[in-house]
């Protein structure tokens, strides 16, 4: 596969192959009941018309795997990179015996692809309107804002659903009956495919964090950003880890948050590096790296500092003091939403 020098340098069509992506489906009388009682979300208000973001956590409330769940016909599907959606697969099915609900790694069985906007036409809309009409297209490619719920879209041979990075795109999942057809409309429009690589840069770009296997179970949801992504219910019932990250959130205990960094050169750092902060004339740890996408000419990464961190203090890689970068400005309010909840005091 072809690979970019920078993000800036994306064609205006392309394709990305999300080969270290996991897709994890739960079907079953159970499995809506099951997965409310895992993940951040609330599973019984999720329609078929809208993705979200999720974290899945343990009893500590430290996330496991954060990613997309979307409804897929009859199943519900979670999106998450391999790493960490492992330990999710993992600890889902541990729990899972004990409720009526099949947990299955599709991920062989069906493609993963990122496309943007631009490239979603082209590829769709000559497919049976059965499994995709172009209203459905519409929809998909409508503007997205900021922490809103994503358009999602599933016929038997297709999900579909809108990412909110900031180059807006949709994720695919096809069954092998489609495949071979949107494979064609690639070759016909001579749209080429980039590696996953890419897509973990677009994520980063628009700090949606994903989980590094140094990273899994070390983080509160919001010591990544999960609430500004919409990826938290913090009013829904209980879940694995529910009382530390409404105790996090109540109490004001989060003092971190997730920051992207961009370097205008390919350097050799990966998830788990730590990153220092200037202060005066020294230098102190100030936390981790969490995920990683090294280009031709360009080093994004997405590290967790505290939560008053600002685009105008210097860091460097701790493991390379000659490497310094300045944080990236959110591209969101990492403030959490007032809640319905209302809290009793005797």
């Amino acid at each position: 596969m072809p690979s970019i020098e920078t993000l800036d340098t994306l064609p205006e069509k392309y394709a990305v192959r999300l080969d270290n992506h996991m897709l994890i489906t739960l079907e079953g009388e159970q499995a809506d009941s099951y997965l409310q009682g895992q993940i951040t979300v609330n599973v019984d208000k999720l329609t078929a018309d809208y993705a979200r973001h999720y974290a899945h956590c343990d009893n500590k409330g430290k996330t496991w795997s954060v990613g997309y769940v979307a409804r897929f016909n009859d199943k519900i599907a979670l999106l998450a990179n391999k790493s960490s959606g492992a330990h999710s697969l993992a600890q889902l099915n541990k729990y899972g015996v004990f409720s009526k609900a099949d947990i299955i790694d599709e991920s062989n069985t069906h493609t993963l692809l990122f496309v943007p906007n631009s490239t979603l036409g082209d590829l769709l809309s000559t497919l049976p309107a059965d499994v995709i009409s172009q209203d459905d297209i519409n929809r998909l490619t409508a503007p997205v804002e900021q922490g809103s719920s994503l358009a999602s879209f599933s016929s038997n041979a297709l999900l579909a659903f809108q990412t909110g990075l900031k180059k807006s795109g949709v994720v695919l999942v096809l069954s092998e009956e489609i495949v071979e057809q949107v494979q064609a409309r690639l070759d016909k429009h001579n749209i080429p495919q980039f590696d996953s690589t890419t897509f973990d840069a677009l994520q980063i770009e628009s700090v949606h964090p994903t989980l590094s296997e140094e990273s899994v179970a070390e983080y509160v949801p919001q010591m990544i950003n999960v609430q500004a992504l919409d990826g938290i219910d913090f009013d829904k019932g209980c879940y694995m880890g529910q009382e530390v990250v409404a105790r996090t959130r109540f109490l004001g205990k989060n003092k971190r948050a997730a920051y992207s960094f961009t370097l205008p050169t390919s350097v050799n750092v990966k998830a788990g590096d730590s990153i220092e902060k200037q202060l005066g004339d020294n230098w102190r740890i100030a936390g981790k790296i969490i995920s990683v996408a090294v280009l031709g000419k360009e080093t994004r990464f997405i590290a967790v500092l505290t939560n008053d961190t600002t685009p105008e203090d210097l860091h460097r890689l701790a493991d390379q003091t000659d490497v310094t970068c300045y944080p990236n400005a959110l591209p969101y309010s990492i403030e959490q939403k007032a809640s319905n909840i209302v809290k009793k005091r005797r």
